[in-house]
């Protein structure tokens, strides 16, 4: 695997447009309403570039992932990882292993000791990689409405002993 992870800049952009939408049809398939997923559109969005980041082989953008201080107020001091999308047919190959250890790496760097994500309830495969490394559910549910659907969002958070 000859990878590295580096910030995203505009030209990334429209890349990333596309493996928000492919990365949410493939994660997020029997969770969220299905014709929410097939109808994505990202024309105009793009993360904040301070925060972002892409996987690459050099010529292609193989995954992204953001990350900022605490956007919830009531963990305000924390860091969070916001997103972690690799393309789908690299899932399970340690592509996503290098993007998260990196994104966590990043927020360590930059002095948070404490560090959360969310995670759909019903998206085992997300919670069981984010276990692996380290996060664990803290008992919070949070509530959310996708494409007309109620959804529960599970927040991890890191290290293990927080």
């Amino acid at each position: 695997m000859n990878v590295f992870v580096r910030k995203m800049t505009p030209d990334d952009i429209p890349e990333v447009r596309k493996l928000y939408i492919i990365g949410w049809q493939n994660a997020f398939k029997g969770i969220v309403p299905q014709d929410y997923l097939d109808q994505m559109n990202l024309d105009g969005w793009a993360p904040p570039l301070d925060g972002a980041y892409v996987l690459t082989d050099g010529e292609k953008v193989l995954g992204t992932s953001s990350i900022s201080g605490a956007r919830d107020k009531a963990f305000d001091g924390w860091g969070e990882i916001i997103s972690v999308y690799v393309l789908p047919e690299l899932i399970g190959q340690g592509y996503g292993h290098v993007l998260f250890t990196f994104a966590l790496g990043e927020l360590l760097s930059l002095g948070f000791d404490r560090i959360y994500l969310t995670v759909f309830e019903d998206n085992l495969r997300a919670r069981t990689f984010y276990e692996k490394h380290g996060f664990h559910w803290n008992g919070q549910r949070l509530s959310m409405t996708v494409g007309g659907k109620d959804l529960t969002e599970l927040r991890y958070v890191y290290p293990e002993t927080q």
